[in-house]
């Protein structure tokens, strides 16, 4: 599905609104600098009488910016180190989640 020719999401992957950097890396190589959305998993969103839980962290940027992002490779947010869990999730309209996970910490994935 192409991504709407009205719809300009730059404001939200801006640092003076939502947007927080991530660095991405391989070994010693860097990877990608990019500016998205980080979801903390100790949050929990609302949306009228809907909560949505999920137990791990993600982060959602444009899709674009995540070309060379692999499984295993290492994301740094604010001085923290995620492992990339697996590919970057494309939904499509140009966006991408990335499933991180803290090292040495086991998730509950509600089995």
């Amino acid at each position: 599905m192409p991504k709407p020719g009205w719809e300009d999401l730059s404001a939200f992957f801006s640092p003076d609104e939502f947007a927080t950097k991530v660095v991405i890396t391989r070994g010693a190589e860097e990877v990608a600098e990019v500016l998205g959305i980080f979801d903390d998993p100790n949050e929990v969103a609302s949306l009228g009488d809907y909560d949505m839980d999920h137990p791990t962290p993600r982060f959602t940027c444009p899709a674009a910016a995540v070309v060379d992002v692999r499984y295993n490779d290492i994301a740094t947010i604010d001085g923290t180190a995620y492992d990339v869990m697996q590919e970057p999730e494309l939904d499509g309209t140009g966006l991408a989640t990335l499933i991180l996970a803290e090292p040495n910490v086991t998730y509950d994935a509600g089995v």
